[in-house]
């Protein structure tokens, strides 16, 4: 079946974006009705049909139109098979961003430039705005990093120094301080993941352990694995997971691997089925000593690795398959979905 010429007309027209056909001189041939419309809006009745498009961009003092002609020169004389430019279009009332496309096609043996022109303002806003947000958070991070954390660093090494029951009370607080800005640090860098090596289950928790206030609280690993991790990345995983369990009031962490991934889990007293999501957000914390970050952290990196996370009740003894029995005060065993069923934290991979 043969496309009639009114049929390809009508196609042209349906084109979104302004679309235009130039011979290998510039001149335009035709233009779809988008052309047309956007150049009435802008208070230009004619289609340019005729009018020569690299002239045009010749003779402008705008930069991106310049550069637009010279795209398309190259693509006429053989030197690329496509071009793009983006660039803005703005108007009296509002801010507009656009991206030129441009092709060589044959007819007859003839060559012909497709030149398509696409409103991009929105995704360009997005990007703007985007980039404001790093801007400020770079911002936000020098202020932690230096300008906050150098007085903080003086404040706690004089506050030491003293004694006395507001001397401690000084102490935890700035303690406090210092624990929010190491957490916000690591949660606005958004590390991504960079010399992954084979590591061992057994050895990335136990080096974490060490480096966590964990007071009387045990480290059970129940069996170990080998993986691919970024380990210094992977640290803070564990970390942040051993602060969490220890700060809940646990007295063992245990440690183990299971068919796809590793988990962390606890005797303490768990985490409500309502809350399981909302512990991973920043700022979520259920005591009054937490940043509220080191969960966040936690999936973070894990969702730097591709791996996900999840938490649930534990199992105890290393059985994923078991509810873990618990021997309550005086009383017979209950089991983990009683009031202290522990938290369970699940990597996959």
């Amino acid at each position: 079946m043969t496309i009639s010429d009114a049929t390809l007309g009508a196609g042209f027209d349906a084109l979104p974006g302004q679309a235009a056909v130039l011979d290998r001189s510039g001149r335009i041939l035709a233009t779809n009705r988008a052309w047309r419309e956007f150049g009435a809006a802008s208070g230009v009745d004619r289609d340019h049909v005729g009018q020569n498009y690299l002239t045009v961009c010749d003779a402008s003092n705008d930069e991106e139109a310049v550069r637009t002609g010279e795209a398309i020169r190259s693509l006429v004389e053989g030197e690329r098979e496509a071009v793009s430019v983006e660039y803005p279009c703005h108007s009296p009332d509002r801010r507009r961003w656009f991206t030129m496309r441009a092709v060589t096609f044959v007819h007859d043996a003839e060559s012909y430039v497709l030149v398509h022109h696409h409103e991009v303002t929105e995704r360009k806003r997005a990007e703007l705005e985007l980039a404001a947000q790093n801007d400020r958070l770079e911002t936000v991070t020098s202020v932690l990093s230096h300008d906050l954390r150098n007085p903080l660093n003086v404040a706690l090494g004089r506050a030491e120094l003293l004694d006395g029951e507001d001397a401690e009370i000084l102490v935890r607080s700035l303690e406090r301080m210092e624990a929010i800005v190491e957490d916000a640090l690591v949660l606005a860098a958004d590390d991504p993941v960079g010399d992954a090596r084979t590591v061992e289950l057994d050895a990335c928790a136990e080096s974490a352990w060490q480096q966590v206030e964990t007071g009387d609280a045990a480290l059970s690993v129940a069996e170990s694995a080998a993986f691919s991790a970024d380990s210094s990345l992977l640290a803070h995983v564990f970390e942040n997971l051993f602060r969490n369990a220890v700060e809940h009031g646990a007295t063992t962490v245990t440690v183990g691997a299971f068919e796809g991934g590793f988990y962390v889990e606890d005797d303490g007293p768990g985490v409500p089925s309502a809350d399981r999501d909302a512990v991973f957000e920043a700022n979520y914390s259920t005591t009054a000593d937490g940043t509220g970050l080191g969960l966040a952290i936690v999936k973070q990196v894990v969702d730097a690795h591709g791996w996900s996370v999840r938490v649930t009740e534990s199992v105890g003894d290393g059985d994923e398959g078991r509810p873990r029995k618990v021997q309550s005060d005086g009383g017979p065993e209950t089991s983990a979905s009683g009031p202290n069923r522990g938290a369970r934290f699940e990597v996959s991979f």
